[in-house]
This record gives C-alpha cells, structure tokens and sequence, in this order.
C-alpha cells in the first residue's frame, strides 16, 4: 500500500540466543515484505550480540531494538520501557548490536517513563555514539500505557535534540492525523501501528495523495480476501480462524450495520463462514456509499 518498510512484531533476544523455536518461527517473512526489519527486545546485551549475528545474515534491512514496549509482563523482564530507566544498559544493548552487524540499527523509545522520568536530552546522541542510525518516538510514557493524547512537544524535544533522525509514532488513526504529527514535531518520517490495523490504505495517502488513503469500492472485500490467503500459509488452521476474527473486526467498523456483522464475525471458523461474512461487508459498503452519493 506504500509504506517505505516493515517491522516484524517483537522477537525476544534472548530466545534467539538459546536457539528457541519459537523465537525462530517469528523470523519468517515474505519476499513481498522487504524491506523489512526485525525488531529484538529484552534486558541483556550478551543476548543482543548474538541475536544480531543471527539475523544479520536472513535477508533483513535493518535491527530495530524495542525501548517502548509498555506492557507489564515485557517491563517486568527490565525489556521495553523499562531500559528508559536504565540508560547505561540501553546503550550497552546498543553497543553490543551494532557492533555485531553490519545492518543499520535502530531504537524505538517513548518519550520517557513518566512525566516525573521524561527521557533525558542526552539520550539521543547517546544512543547515536553507540550505533544508533534512527529513532522511533512513541509519544507517551509508559505511565501512559496507550491512553490520552500524543505529547507532540515531548517528540518536538527529542527531534530538537537528536543528532540522528527520529521517527514519530502515535495517534496516527487517519492520513490527516499523521501529516499533522509530523509537521507538529518536525520528525524525519513516521511510524504507524493500530492505526494500519483494518485500515492499510493509509500507506497509499501518505506516500501520495490523501486522498488516496480510502479504499475504492470492492477495495476492502479484496483486500480482506488477500490477508486471510497469506495468513494461510503461515498459521496453522487449527489457529488460523481465531486469529482471523480479530482482524477482521478492525475491518468491520464505521458504518451502519457494522455492529451486526462484527457480532457475526466472532463466530468465522471456516471458509463457508468467512465468504458470507465477506458478501454482507460488501452489501452495507455499497449501500453506505450510495448514502454518502443521495
């Protein structure tokens, strides 16, 4: 749809390091993906070299080191948010990446651990002095956990601050939303999470014209069609229809009708039932369309 790069979801180093399969499994990508980095997370840096030498060589863009994660069971490990408070460790991390590969890396932070424990102004070329090629802002601190509006001037701060280019990242629901957030912060590029979720199109709007980040008619059916196909080759059936609901409520959503339907879709557990939902979705689109048209 347009977006410049992808992120694999978060790999834990030091699964990779004692040769988890788990951990290996999530290294698998598409050809069509690329370019596309891997993001590592965890609290130890010996775990970090050697997860860097072993995806250096797996056809990856870039090693994207995770100092944002908020979550308690992440944190708790002293991974994710919980390196902000613990800087030395994080540039040891860092360290020990880049100087085990040859690919660019970089660090995804939020804007600190709490308003009381922002992200000092150092931070940024600290990081850089290690290694660092780039970094995402998420602009919350972890007290913040997904709640509340974006900080604009806290990523303002750290791109002010930064010797290397930040990446903002936040509140991005819609193209509008995200060319705001650059221009707020004055931020070298963005980076879009939930906000892609049921809604891919954004790429299309923010690589060329805003207008462009709507699907077209039929647009949504297909691309649901094309994300249940590829999920297919890499999930389990057994799996596959679980994990398939949940996507398919992001779709499901904005419309009159949509309540019904997102009621139905909980219950998708084959084929059958994925095409019956796929031909009410088209249904009410067209008729909200031909709302929107009276």
């Amino acid at each position: 749809m347009g977006a410049t790069a992808v992120v694999t979801e978060m790999v834990a180093a030091a699964g990779l390091s004692r040769r988890s399969v788990k951990s290996h499994k999530l290294l698998c990508f598409h050809v069509e993906e690329e370019p596309i980095g891997v993001q590592l997370f965890g609290s130890r840096p010996k775990d970090f070299e050697e997860a860097a030498e072993i995806v250096s060589g797996l056809g990856f863009a870039f090693i994207d080191i995770n100092a944002g994660c908020p979550v308690k069971k992440v944190v708790r490990n002293g991974s994710g948010s919980a390196l902000l408070r613990n800087i030395p460790t994080l540039a040891a991390i860092v360290r020990a990446v880049s100087s085990h590969t040859s690919l660019p890396v970089t660090v995804k932070i939020r804007t600190g651990w709490s308003p009381a424990e922002p992200v000092p102004e150092c931070l940024p070329g600290i990081l850089a002095d290690e290694g660092a090629a780039a970094i995402a802002v998420h602009g919350r601190y972890r007290t913040d956990m997904f709640s509340g509006k974006v900080r604009k001037s806290e990523i303002e701060r750290i791109v002010r601050n930064s010797p290397i280019p930040v990446i903002a990242n936040g509140d991005s629901e819609n193209v509008f939303v995200a060319l705001d957030l650059i221009d707020s912060t004055g931020a070298a590029g963005l980076m879009v999470g939930r906000g892609a979720l049921g809604n891919p199109w954004i790429f299309r709007g923010l690589t060329g014209k805003p207008e462009d980040a709507f699907p077209l008619p039929g647009e949504v059916v297909s691309v649901i069609q094309q994300q249940y196909e590829m999920m297919s080759e890499y999930i389990p059936e057994n799996h596959l229809y679980h994990i398939l609901r949940g996507q398919l409520l992001h779709y499901i959503k904005g419309f009159r009708g949509a309540s019904e339907l997102r009621r139905k879709a909980t219950g998708v557990d084959s084929m059958e039932d994925l095409s019956d939902i796929l031909y009410e979705l088209e249904q009410l689109l067209n008729l909200e369309r031909q709302r929107s048209n009276d």
